[in-house]
């Protein structure tokens, strides 16, 4: 693994995405994963000076934005409705502009609901959630932003058989894939059986915790969640990007340093990035 950074999604209501900048920075985190929700990072409100101001901080603490992306539960890239479709991907072309302004290489997409109790029979709504990725796709290309896919539980592609199949049967060439752990376990895989079906795809990773069957992102070392066989299929594939850790508590800032300091002594290791 090159590097270990933080995602903020722990500090939406209560810091701003600068304040919550500056804690990471001082805490040791020098790369960062934003939630782009307000009051945090508003996709629609934040100027270019603010956006500006807090890729400073970013660069001047010696790390990097890596990608931004928002609640899951905000839009839908898969709704049978049109304009739901036309909403979800002009929130997700909101992130490519953040992405763009603070230097981040990735924009992060979730891949379009289905209705948990009576979803269609067929492949109608993977037909919509194409378009709209490929709508996503071609705004990305010429600001040299690439796609990151999330596996997120009750989304199209939340198994990686299915992501895998989706990716290998369209190529876009700007669309790598996010692989967070509890996600993936909630969603009832193995996630390191995930990561080596993957395998390449992966550019970027998310570590938390869960008690078993349920879906949370706890801090590391708290729950059932092995890390030791997710560490093992990660050098199994060669994977050397980053990890971020996304721990959600009451007290995120020291979740976030006693996670990583478990990390250490799980044996994690990790570059400069």
């Amino acid at each position: 693994m090159t590097y270990l950074g933080a995602h903020t999604f722990g500090f939406i209501w209560d810091a701003s995405a600068q304040a919550a900048t500056e804690r990471l920075i001082e805490a040791g985190f020098h790369h960062i994963e934003y939630l782009a929700t307000a009051p945090h990072l508003d996709a629609w409100r934040t100027d270019r000076a603010t956006l500006a101001a807090l890729r400073r901080t970013v660069e001047a603490g010696g790390g990097s934005v890596v990608t931004v992306d928002m609640p899951s539960s905000e839009s839908n890239l898969a709704s049978p409705n049109p304009e739901v479709v036309d909403f979800a991907v002009s929130a997700h072309l909101k992130l490519l502009d953040l992405a763009s302004e603070l230097g981040a290489p990735w924009f992060t997409v979730n891949s379009g609901r289905r209705h948990g109790l009576l979803p269609p029979p067929d492949g109608r709504l993977l037909h919509v959630y194409r378009g709209a990725l490929e709508r996503l796709v071609r705004a990305a290309e010429p600001r040299g932003v690439r796609v990151m896919l999330e596996n997120i539980p009750g989304m199209l592609l939340a198994e990686s058989p299915a992501a895998k199949a989706f990716l290998d049967a369209n190529d876009y060439g700007m669309v790598d894939v996010l692989f967070d752990v509890t996600n993936a376990a909630a969603a009832g895989e193995a996630p390191a059986d995930g990561i080596r079906l993957l395998g390449d795809r992966i550019k970027l990773v998310h570590l938390s915790d869960a008690p078993a069957g349920q879906w949370r992102h706890d801090p590391i070392g708290t729950g059932a969640i092995d890390f030791a066989a997710i560490r093992a299929a990660l050098r199994e594939i060669g994977y050397a990007g980053g990890v971020m850790i996304e721990a959600i508590s009451a007290d995120t800032l020291a979740d976030l340093i006693a996670s990583r300091d478990r990390l250490h002594g799980m044996g994690w290791r990790f570059g400069a990035g």
